[in-house]
């Protein structure tokens, strides 16, 4: 039987496995920094983005392989191993607003054309000395004092979660467990960026797909079912994924 895995998205699945136990590590964060020369060497997941840097799904091969390419439908067979992604205020102002912003009710029809104007992105939001009622109330020209609140309430919370969450913390790997682990691809059952970069890797690759949360856990990021925080809202996430075989 193969490896379980936090990558699947089913309640059900959750309940009936909720007594696995996982090592959460911190990995050195260089390992998973992508830089400059790396992302030169990425391509993006995602139709009609062509440029890997603006692309919220990119890829990176690490391994060349020399098997065929799975199809929809196809039962796949992968080890992997998934840490946390670079931090929120490497956000673009586009990141912050698919993100983040989309999911702030009551909030988004408001405050997507301002962020837009006053270029909103990543290091803007989660700087307290810049990013304050002030700022909400005078630069986006929010008048509304309990939407100021709430927005600026939000973007504290996201800035202590990078503290708590810090890069290269790994969060779940088949490698760690010994055991491979099998989904059927295009089924749903898994994080799109893994659906997306399976779809792309031969037999024998192996590659990297670093994804916004977007494309990963969302909004609500991952709890065990004791409620304790695995992946958090609105993470970044980068996994190591080598494709062993398609049944």
């Amino acid at each position: 039987m193969k490896g379980t895995s936090i990558i699947l998205t089913s309640l059900a699945y959750l309940l009936s496995h909720s007594a696995n136990a996982f090592t959460v590590t911190v990995q050195n964060a260089a390992n998973t920094r992508t830089t400059a020369l790396r992302m030169s060497e990425m391509n993006s997941l995602i139709d009609g983005v062509e440029d890997a840097e603006l692309s919220p799904v990119k890829k990176l091969i690490i391994k060349e392989g020399d098997g065929e390419i799975p199809t929809k439908g196809s039962k796949v067979e992968i080890e992997y191993a998934g840490t946390l992604g670079e931090s929120q205020t490497s956000w673009s102002v586009e990141d912050v607003a698919e993100s983040w912003l989309k999911h702030q009710q009551g909030l988004y029809d408001v405050l997507l054309e301002p962020f837009k104007q006053k270029e909103v992105n990543g290091q803007v939001l989660l700087d307290p000395d810049v990013f304050n009622e002030q700022f909400v109330a005078e630069e986006l020209e929010i008048t509304n004092r309990i939407q100021c609140k709430k927005t600026v309430m939000a973007a504290k919370r996201l800035a202590k979660q990078i503290d708590e969450f810090p890069e290269g913390l790994e969060f779940d790997s088949s490698i760690s467990r010994g055991k491979s682990y099998e989904f059927v691809l295009g089924s749903g059952k898994v994080i799109k960026a893994m659906d997306l970069l399976v779809a792309t890797m031969k037999v024998g690759e192996k590659a990297q797909v670093i994804c916004r949360s977007d494309y990963g856990y969302g909004n609500e990021g991952y709890r065990k079912s004791t409620g304790e925080i695995v992946v958090p809202p609105f993470a970044t996430l980068s996994f190591h994924i080598t494709l062993l075989s398609i049944n």
